[in-house]
């Protein structure tokens, strides 16, 4: 291997103890990522973070409660990673390690001249784990299933009553033409990452990408804001050495690039065990992620045209009401959920008020069974008939009241947003 001898400064060598700490085990967010996309493509529902990260929520919340003092509670919070009090405790956690060790390291390494061989295969690592992680964001966008289509709930939402957040999502759901390009950009940056003579490139693009990102979760209020900035943070890291370079190019002054120090295997056959592992493991879960996630997306697609909304024509409790808006009883408009897990109907009252069954239908004694309670035991069950293709009765006991229920379908198809398309010419 190369070894040309330098001699770091000091600050430069604590510098380099606490981020190859810090950044490193912070990567530990972005395996779980992967991890949770794999699961996804390969069984069709995300990895259970909660479960997965319980071995971390009795230490976590011994250090909170000693500590931190953030409120991280196992028994009222989830185990999960995205803007949560876990996600945070586990940074401080992170953090602190990298402090305390950083201490012990530089004290107990004070003859150290240089961190060469170690900067360079950190590097390595983290641009190869940033690369991956970009890899994974622009699969879940090419595939567009990070943010679906708006479904029928969301669609009738008054726009007024939604938050920043489903505003954003329902935006970009839209149209997925969008969030495919969005994805296209992200693909590019993780590809430049793979290659070292294309790293800084990738990782000038990931910053833009990743700001645009950034700025979006915090403006939307996407509880998305912490994972884009450590990846942020792992491409100003792998720029920080041409960061000179750069600034003298943007001002149009002659430019010297410096390569930095290079280590490189000997023998044949680890050089290419290294590049089956940093290129071709990656391509290969790319490839798998993909086929896998589009399976998902064409079946959530065709589950996405079985939701059917039904406004109310006709409800009968011993007395054909009629459609007051004082009336809690009666019904405004049903919305099915078929084929999801579980099968859920919402029922809108005349004040817009919603309450959501799970449902079962037995379509041999034409049952459908309405379930309110965690132990989906007992329900309210109501015969259903379907009049027309369109047209939908009920009839049975509802919450120990006789009722009669007809309904008929609106084309969800007929809405403005499902039927407009691009156009060069808007006149």
């Amino acid at each position: 291997m190369e070894n040309n001898e330098s001699r770091w400064t000091p600050l430069q060598k604590i510098s380099f103890r606490f981020f190859f700490l810090f950044l490193g085990l912070t990567t530990i967010i972005s395996w779980e990522l992967i991890a949770g996309i794999s699961h996804a493509a390969l069984f069709k529902y995300p990895l259970d973070e909660d479960k997965f990260n319980k071995p971390l929520a009795a230490p976590f919340y011994w250090l909170d409660k000693h500590f931190y003092h953030t409120g991280f509670n196992p028994a009222i919070h989830q185990n999960v990673t995205g803007d949560s009090h876990f996600e945070i405790v586990f940074f401080l956690t992170v953090f602190s390690i990298a402090v305390i060790v950083t201490i012990a390291w530089t004290l107990f390494d004070k003859r150290r001249v240089n961190y060469d061989k170690l900067s360079y295969w950190f590097r390595v690592y983290l641009r190869n784990i940033l690369a991956i992680a970009m890899l994974a964001y622009s699969i879940i966008k090419l595939v567009p299933i990070q943010m679906p289509y708006p479904s029928i709930f969301d669609l009738a939402k008054p726009y007024g009553e939604q938050g920043r957040f489903n505003v954003f999502w329902n935006f970009m759901g839209i149209s997925p033409g969008y969030e495919r390009f969005a994805g296209f950009c992200e693909l590019i940056a993780a590809l430049l990452l793979f290659f070292r003579r294309t790293a800084v490139t990738g990782s000038l693009l990931t910053i833009t990408v990743l700001s645009n990102v950034i700025a979006l979760n915090w403006f939307y209020n996407v509880p998305v804001k912490i994972s884009p900035t450590q990846l942020s943070l792992y491409a100003l890291f792998l720029m920080a050495p041409y960061l000179k370079n750069i600034a003298e190019f943007v001002y149009m002054k002659p430019v010297i690039w410096t390569a930095q120090k290079r280590f490189t295997f000997k023998t044949a056959w680890k050089k290419y065990l290294v590049r089956i592992i940093m290129i071709g493991l990656p391509l290969m879960f790319f490839a798998t992620a993909f086929v896998g996630l589009n399976k998902n997306y064409i079946e959530q697609e065709n589950n996405s045209r079985k939701q059917k909304i039904y406004d109310v024509t006709t409800f009968i409790a011993t007395d054909t009401l009629p459609p007051l808006a004082t009336d809690t009883l009666r019904w405004k408009r049903v919305m099915l959920f078929v084929n999801v897990d579980p099968d859920l109907m919402i029922i809108y009252n005349m004040n817009d008020q919603q309450k959501w069954y799970k449902f079962g239908i037995d379509s041999s004694k034409k049952i459908f069974t309405l379930f309110d309670n965690p132990d989906d035991k007992t329900g309210q069950v109501l015969n259903y008939n379907y009049s027309s293709k369109t047209n939908l009765q009920f009839k049975g006991k509802w919450y120990g009241k006789d009722i009669e229920v007809s309904m008929k379908e609106f084309p969800v198809d007929s809405m403005n947003l499902k039927k407009e398309k691009p156009t060069l010419i808007s006149e």
